[in-house]
């Protein structure tokens, strides 16, 4: 099963409302999906999910190396020579995982397909059967945030990501208490700040909430500030690093430093589900449970990440927003069976792993050619 064409499409997908974070507002998530079509037919879907307001490359730029650079490097080769692949790839593009992720999930998708096996059980097997989720809140009124976790936890969920934005520590204050008092105390609460706050505004904001009794606070400091996130693991609150890790290098400085007390690893940001799995090895070798985050994905990624959290022992016992449906009110999305909240409240707070062959999902194509950007 050899590699006869690789298409990237930059596709881009409304929401129904602004989703407000540290970096600015959205209005859409712009997404590249990649197509891998074989020698003997079989069709594998993969997606790069740039991040959004970021300083790299976007859905545009993105699709243009995949389909300029890469489509021409690895035509001919084994669909099954997955790690020589993906970390060419890696070497080409200069370690830009942004646009090697989307050839790694529709590889998987292919090998699993061919071998007609769920790619979960390709990476490592069942480590777990049901996938605590996690909903991210938008940052907003801390009023408007205590009533949307209110009506998200009645929907199912058992955990909020509550956002801040760095314009006020003492509102951000209230947006974690707000949301705190606003569901039972067995609900999860975490933060994630997005490295919205200098050292001393960090360490004033985990002082301000170490009584609330919340899950993790992450990146509370820009990315590069390992000293500041080991400083602000000293107030006592669990310290999950995000924009500090990229790549499995990054997990060795994290380790190495003590900057982490766990690790976020989105499937899209680092580059597929190889290096995933590769960064989750480096984070077990240290006794670092990992969590699965989201990103501003479409279904694909979604379904990828299900079959990280389901196959990668450090995920246990966890809960895991890039398992989950988008929170980020898409108004479509490009997969037939789309992740959805009623689907987490029929199994109260989680998700099994797709089990059919591949990722598990089926592509609608119509909805690709929708929202096409050309």
């Amino acid at each position: 099963m050899r590699i006869k064409d690789i298409e990237a499409f930059h596709v881009s997908i409304p929401l129904n409302s602004p989703y407000i974070f540290a970096r600015g507002s959205m209005e859409a998530f712009e997404n590249v999906v990649v197509r891998i079509i074989t020698d003997n037919g079989l069709t594998g879907y993969g997606e790069s999910a740039p991040l959004p307001l970021g300083k790299g490359d976007n859905a545009a730029s993105i699709s243009s190396k995949i389909n300029e650079t890469l489509s021409r490097s690895f035509k001919g080769f084994s669909v099954y020579d997955i790690e020589y692949i993906i970390s060419h790839a890696m070497e080409i593009t200069g370690e830009n995982a942004d646009v090697v992720a989307g050839i790694d999930l529709a590889l998987w998708d292919l090998l699993g397909k061919g071998l007609k096996q769920p790619v979960y059980r390709l990476i490592g097997g069942l480590c777990q059967d049901n996938i605590s989720v996690d909903y991210t809140l938008s940052a907003s009124s801390p009023s408007e945030m205590a009533e949307k976790a209110k009506k998200i936890y009645l929907k199912g969920f058992k955990g909020m990501i509550v956002k801040t934005i760095g314009n006020s520590v003492q509102e951000d204050i209230k947006r974690v208490r707000s949301v705190r008092e606003a569901i039972p105390k067995h609900c999860r609460v975490s933060i994630d700040c997005n490295a919205c706050y200098n050292r001393d505004e960090a360490l004033q904001f985990l002082n301000g909430i170490k009584d609330f009794k919340v899950g993790y606070v992450e990146q509370p400091v820009a990315g590069e500030d390992l000293e500041g996130m080991r400083t602000c693991r000293e107030v006592g609150i669990p310290i999950a690093a995000d924009e500090s890790l990229v790549t499995s290098k990054d997990a060795l400085t994290l380790i190495r430093e003590k900057a982490c007390d766990i690790m976020n690893i989105k499937v899209t940001k680092a580059g597929g589900l190889f290096m995933s799995k590769r960064i989750a090895s480096i984070s077990s070798a240290a006794g670092i449970p990992v969590i699965c985050g989201g990103r501003t994905t479409f279904d694909i990624s979604r379904y990828a990440s299900r079959h990280f959290a389901a196959s990668t022992y450090g995920c246990r016992n966890l809960s895991h927003v890039g398992a989950g449906p988008a929170s980020q009110a898409l108004i479509d999305d490009i997969v037939e069976d789309r992740t959805t909240i009623e689907k987490v409240n029929k199994g109260g707070g989680a998700l099994k792993v797709e089990q059919g062959p591949g990722l598990g999902f089926k592509i609608n194509w119509d909805k690709v050619e929708k929202y096409l950007v050309c």
